[in-house]
């Protein structure tokens, strides 16, 4: 379906490895400035003398309470960012129809890890069924939806590593079909260590900095953050005088159930995934600056996707941001959407950190370079376990 409803953003918010909010993140795109560290204080593990991973800096988590997850107060940094952007406050938005969607993976998986871990040694207290019970009756975006107030549908997408693009798609038709007047959405994910361990167990994660779609690749960071995009309703954007920081314009997504880890070699979920999208924008891809890809710096996503963009996208400039931000997980896609509408706003692409050598086998070489862009269209799009694929287009504020 071709739509020409463009959804309009109006704040975003970001807080990962390479900046605190969304243009000291940009700029650390731009420079390869990122806080890339073993993450012995978070994470126990016997892996945790050899593999670091891209963490949000120590002191960016000053004052998080103790009573919530690192998941839960990243997106509500973030969130906040996204609210002071748009000049407005959570309060001022009460009494309209305000839904919450969150991509996340780790948070809803694991962060009850420890009680757990209490269980099965024989130490389960009375307040490990206390933790317990928060778990079970506060999945996150309904503890999000409270945190700010808001009486709107909520939802979390567990669609492992594609959530975050998800979580954007979702809200834009939340919009486009009447339900909300106005989203919080965007994905948030920590560091922990069954993921951390989980990733090196199945052999792709690396210990040195990731080097996306490299002949001499070697595997994956993982990463850890939260991005939020406020997106409103034309009229209420309208009635509110809020700022446009780009618009929404289409979301795709398909299931390739290849493997449950695995990508389908050619891409072919993905590739359906961008088609949906495009068509919904109404766009081919001559009228995109670039596209925000996944690239892990995996063997097998590095080839499925060059694959794909290659059939669906030809010609299209290819950035990879994980080379700053790492595999931020279910945050990832909401993570490249922002930078993605951080890129058309200042107008210029960054390079794809940690690239070095092409690799004949894919037939594509990233941007290796910071360079100017003047159109003003982008694709994001994110893989995932279980053969999730999904993508979002993306316009500037002043697309026409």
């Amino acid at each position: 379906m071709t739509s020409s409803f463009k959804v309009p953003v109006a704040g975003l918010g970001l807080l990962c490895a390479c900046g605190s909010d969304v243009s000291s993140a940009f700029d650390g795109a731009l420079t390869g400035r990122a806080y890339f560290a073993l993450p012995a204080a978070r994470v126990c593990s016997t892996y945790t003398s050899k593999f670091p991973v891209f963490m949000v800096p120590p002191a960016d988590c000053e004052g998080k309470p103790a009573d919530i997850t690192y998941s839960q107060f990243f997106f509500v940094q973030a969130a906040k960012q996204a609210f002071a952007q748009a000049g407005i406050t959570p309060q001022q938005l009460n009494a309209k129809r305000v839904g919450v969607v969150v991509g996340a993976s780790v948070h809803p998986s694991f962060h009850c890890f420890e009680i757990y871990k209490n269980w099965k040694t024989g130490h389960f207290t009375s307040t490990d069924v206390d933790g317990l019970y928060d778990y079970l009756s506060s999945p996150l975006a309904q503890w999000i939806s409270q945190y700010f107030g808001f009486s709107g549908p909520f939802q979390t997408v567990v669609t492992a590593c594609a959530g975050g693009t998800d979580a954007v798609g979702l809200a834009k038709s939340w919009i486009e079909t009447g339900l909300c007047d106005a989203v919080l959405c965007g994905g948030t994910d920590e560091i922990s260590q069954s993921p951390y361990d989980g990733f090196i167990r199945l052999l792709v994660s690396t210990p040195q900095r990731c080097k996306p779609f490299s002949k001499n690749r070697t595997g994956i960071n993982l990463g850890e953050g939260a991005a939020a995009l406020l997106l409103t309703h034309p009229q209420l954007a309208k009635d509110l005088h809020l700022p446009c920081q780009g618009y929404v314009l289409g979301y795709g997504n398909a299931a390739d159930g290849f493997h449950p880890t695995a990508p389908q070699p050619q891409g072919l979920g993905l590739q359906r995934a961008f088609a949906f999208a495009m068509r919904q924008a109404g766009l081919t891809p001559q009228d995109l600056a670039f596209v925000n890809v996944h690239g892990t710096a995996s063997q097998a996503n590095d080839l499925a996707e060059a694959t794909a963009c290659q059939a669906i996208l030809p010609g299209v400039p290819v950035w990879g941001s994980k080379g700053v931000t790492g595999h931020t997980l279910g945050a990832a896609g909401a993570v490249e959407a922002v930078l993605s509408l951080q890129a058309l706003k200042e107008r210029m692409l960054p390079a794809t950190v940690g690239f070095e050598e092409p690799d004949e086998n894919l037939h594509l070489i990233p941007t290796t370079k910071n360079t100017p862009i003047a159109k003003r269209f982008a694709v994001s799009d994110s893989l995932a376990f279980g053969g999730c694929n999904a993508a979002v287009v993306l316009g500037a504020s002043d697309a026409a």
